[in-house]
């Protein structure tokens, strides 16, 4: 007893400076600094990596699409959730508030790479197709829609995270759209809005329940059926016009009146919707490939200048004629996987630094000229030969 009312008050005076010691370890140990860094979420690191994989794919089996039905029912299968998901994850990654620090990340991230990529894809495809070089930076060129209309999303998520019914708000923008016949491919406004229900709703479920997707009992197998019953889906509809899958353009130049093409769009937002959250279900919960994940963007900005390398060399055409279409479509799965992985690598990332994020060199050689060339290159070379031994 006498022992125990010892250790009790023992613990009572030695509390305040145990907690004082705790405080001062705190500010001194510089390690746990990293708990203060921004929560990573390895299931949506992972789908990011799958998704780009399934974008270099597409974009892939898009030359070989009218070989087969094979591949039509890939190529739709693919499109109907793969950019869906990448849209849904955004929205889940996106914070409601809008800062100047933000509004800065979204015009040097975003909107930047942006005209660097406009004004280089079309270069390239000028000097690969002997074409002449259009300068159009008002409608996107070819897979550069993503960023100015996840530019806009980012925009529009302070406004409408404040709505009590924002949801529905934003699927009768995306069904409205379709009636007007002036909203398409200029500033991406047509996908802007058809898909930013979707960037709402994965804002709505938030980072960490789609973390928890793959943990649910009975997910994975509710997600395998999910994607298994769409690919089935597609195959039966493999004559369905891509365009619907784009969401670029309105009813009538689909061919469709305005109750039955907005009836089409719900539905297929409703199914894109379904197939992205099954696709992240089965996602791995491990930081497996996370690191490729986190640099997808590298990738999807960058390969189109393969494909489009590709193309212009008649590596298509040459699959139609020299496979089967199985062994075509297997060849363009490998393909893509190793494209993806390839140049989502850090080296990768490292070197086309300069194109992804054209903000940091511009600064530095901003920095240079106003210090003065001489005096920074004296600096760089005298820290070179100081950590010489």
């Amino acid at each position: 007893m006498i022992r125990t009312a010892t250790a009790h008050w023992t613990h009572v005076i030695t509390r305040p400076f145990s907690r004082a010691g705790r405080g001062m370890a705190w500010r001194l140990d510089p390690k746990p600094r990293l708990l203060r860094q921004p929560e990573r979420f390895p299931a949506l690191d992972n789908a990011r990596f799958v998704l780009i994989s399934l974008v270099v794919v597409g974009h892939l089996v898009e030359q070989l699409v009218d070989t087969g039905p094979l591949a039509a029912t890939a190529y739709r299968w693919i499109y109907l959730f793969h950019m869906p998901a990448f849209v849904l994850i955004s929205g889940a990654l996106s914070k409601p508030g809008l800062s100047r620090r933000r509004l800065l990340g979204i015009a040097t991230g975003l909107l930047l790479p942006y005209l660097v990529f406009q004004t280089l894809y079309p270069a390239w495809d000028a000097w690969l197709f002997q074409s002449d070089w259009t300068h159009d930076y008002l409608t996107p060129y070819w897979l550069l829609w993503y960023l100015p209309s996840l530019a806009c999303w980012r925009l529009l998520l302070p406004l409408f995270a404040r709505l009590k019914f924002a949801l529905p708000l934003a699927v009768t923008i995306a069904l409205a759209a379709g009636l007007a016949p002036w909203i398409g491919y200029p500033f991406s406004l047509s996908r802007t809005l058809v898909f930013f229900p979707l960037f709402l709703l994965g804002y709505r479920i938030g980072p960490q329940r789609l973390q928890r997707l793959g943990a649910m009992r009975g997910g994975k197998v509710a997600g395998a059926a999910m994607l298994a019953a769409a690919a089935v889906a597609m195959w039966f509809q493999r004559d369905l016009d891509p365009q619907w899958l784009y969401a670029s353009v309105g009813y009538a130049d689909l061919h469709a009146g305005s109750l039955q093409g907005a009836a089409i769009r719900l539905a297929l937002l409703v199914a894109s919707a379904t197939c992205a959250l099954a696709m992240i279900t089965l996602t791995p919960r491990r930081a497996r490939f996370a690191a490729f994940g986190r640099r997808s963007l590298t990738a999807y900005l960058v390969h189109g200048f393969l494909v489009r390398g590709l193309l212009a060399a008649g590596a298509f055409a040459w699959l139609a004629t020299a496979l089967s279409p199985p062994a075509q479509l297997a060849v363009c799965l490998a393909a893509g996987a190793l494209i993806a992985a390839t140049l989502s690598t850090r080296i990768a990332d490292k070197l086309t630094t300069p194109l992804t994020r054209p903000a940091r060199w511009m600064a530095a050689l901003g920095r240079t000229l106003a210090n003065g060339w001489p005096v920074s290159a004296r600096r760089r070379m005298s820290g070179r030969c100081s950590r010489l031994p």
